[in-house]
C-alpha cells in the first residue's frame, strides 16, 4: 500500500507529478479547516504545506502515521517545530528556492520608495500630472545595511546592490560573516548598532524568532539616519509596525518597502494607516510569488521528500 500524502496548501503542478510518478498517494486539498484538518491527518504519512497551514501540537499529535512535515518555502513559524522533535518527524524546508525572488523584490522596493513610483503611477491613473513633486533619489553612492546578510537572500540583495547599482553596503549577521563579506566586497559590522547608524536604506533578512521580535524597535529606529528608508520582506513582527508608523508619521525616516506584516491582511487600524502612508509601497506577502520560484520550491520539497520517505 502506497505511503500517504497530504498537500495543503497550494504548489506548483510539477512537484506533485514528482511524488505521483515515485509511487505515491498524493491528495491536494487546499482549502481544509484547522478541524478538517485535525479529522484527516491520521490518514497520512507525510503533510506539506506552505504559510496558510498551521502544524500545531493537535495536529501532530493526532497524525499518528506523520514521518515528516514540509514546507515548500522558508519560514518554520507556522510549525510547531518542539512537537515534531518530540515525535522524531521529520522537518523539510527549502530555503534556498526563493532567493531570486525575494532578493529582487527587495531590491523593487527600494526603488519603488526612492523614486515615488508607486505615488506617479496613482496620480497617472487619476490624470495627473505631477512631475514636479516627484523628485527622487538613486541607489547609487547610498550605504545599503542588510541586516541578516550572511544568508542567501541577503548576500544576495547585497551581490545586486553592489555590482548592478554601484552601492556601499555593509552587512550584519548573528553568524560569522567575514568571509562571505570579503568574497562579494562589503563591510561586515559586529553589531547592529554600527549598520543603523551608517545606512540609508536598511533591509531585513532573517528568520522570525522570539529573540528577533522587535529587532527593529523605537530605540533601533532613534539610531538610524535621518531620512533612512526601511525594506522589509522577511516577517512582520521583525520590525515595530507602530513605532515605524510613527517614525514615518514624525519624519524621522522618509519611507520604507513591506511585503509582509503584523497580521496578514492587516486588521489593526495602526497596521491600515501604515499601508495607506504615501511613502509606504506594501505588497501583499509575494516575495515568493514568482513562477520560477514556485516550480523550484514545489520540487525541491518533493524531491527531499522522497529521500526522507525512502530513508
Amino acid at each position: 500500500m502506497p505511503e500517504k500524502i497530504l498537500v495543503c496548501d497550494p504548489i506548483h503542478e510539477d512537484g506533485i507529478a514528482m511524488l505521483k510518478s515515485s509511487g505515491y498517494d498524493v491528495r491536494v486539498e487546499t482549502s481544509l479547516t484547522p478541524e478538517q484538518l485535525l479529522n484527516v491527518i491520521p490518514e497520512f504519512d507525510a503533510i506539506i504545506v506552505r504559510g496558510r497551514t498551521k502544524v500545531t501540537d493537535a495536529v501532530i499529535s493526532a497524525g499518528t502515521r506523520l514521518r515528516a512535515v514540509a514546507r515548500s518555502g522558508v519560514g518554520l513559524d507556522n510549525i510547531d517545530l518542539q512537537s515534531a522533535r518530540n515525535r522524531s518527524i521529520q522537518i523539510i524546508s527549502t530555503p534556498a528556492a526563493p532567493t531570486t525572488s525575494v532578493a529582487e523584490l527587495t531590491v523593487g522596493l527600494a526603488l519603488a520608495v526612492l523614486r515615488k513610483i508607486a505615488v506617479a503611477d496613482s496620480a497617472m491613473k487619476q490624470g495627473r500630472w505631477t512631475k514636479s513633486e516627484l523628485t527622487g533619489h538613486e541607489v547609487k553612492g547610498k550605504t545599503v545595511g542588510v541586516v541578516g546578510a550572511a544568508g542567501r537572500i541577503g548576500l544576495e540583495v547585497a551581490r545586486i546592490c553592489l555590482q548592478g547599482f554601484g552601492a556601499k553596503v555593509i552587512g550584519y549577521d548573528v553568524l560569522d560573516l567575514t568571509e562571505k563579506a570579503r568574497s562579494l566586497g562589503f563591510r561586515a559590522v559586529s553589531g547592529l548598532e554600527d549598520l543603523l547608524k551608517e545606512s540609508d536604506i536598511i533591509t531585513i533578512h532573517v528568520p522570525y524568532f522570539p529573540s528577533t521580535h522587535h529587532l527593529i524597535d523605537p530605540k533601533a529606529m532613534s539610531m538610524m539616519k535621518q531620512g533612512a528608508i526601511i525594506i522589509n520582506p522577511s516577517r512582520g513582527d521583525i520590525v515595530d509596525g507602530e513605532a515605524l508608523l510613527n517614525n514615518l508619521r514624525a519624519g524621522k525616516l522618509s519611507g520604507a518597502g513591506l511585503d509582509v506584516f503584523h497580521k496578514e491582511p492587516p486588521v489593526d487600524q495602526w497596521e491600515k494607516d501604515l499601508t495607506k502612508l504615501p511613502n509606504v509601497v506594501c505588497t501583499p506577502h509575494i516575495g515568493a510569488q514568482t513562477m520560477e520560484c514556485q516550480r523550484l520550491e514545489s520540487t525541491m520539497v518533493a524531491e527531499e521528500l522522497i529521500r526522507t520517505l525512502k530513508s
